[in-house]
């Protein structure tokens, strides 16, 4: 997956341009229940919910409220970390 939508061009020159990226979760029932009826309360897709606490979660990083490190029990133990 590509991050510069420009290669060689200089950040100032890349304000406003943005990239679709996506992600594949993979949640248990539980989770995915609770998404989805907080989603059908919400009048919206699950998608679009998703997307607003992922954006959420990236304005609130540096307000020292959040968990920063995936802890050690949920981090994948073969495979290719990002």
């Amino acid at each position: 997956m590509s991050r510069s939508p420009a290669k060689g061009r200089h950040a100032e020159d890349l304000q406003g341009v943005r990239e679709q990226c996506g992600v594949t979760l993979q949640l248990d029932g539980f989770a995915y229940e609770t998404i989805a009826e907080e989603a059908a309360r919400l009048g919206v897709p699950v998608e679009e919910l998703v997307t607003f606490a992922v954006l959420y979660y990236l304005a609130d990083r540096d307000s020292g409220r959040i968990a920063r490190r995936i802890p050690p029990s949920l981090r994948p133990t073969t495979g290719k970390q990002t």
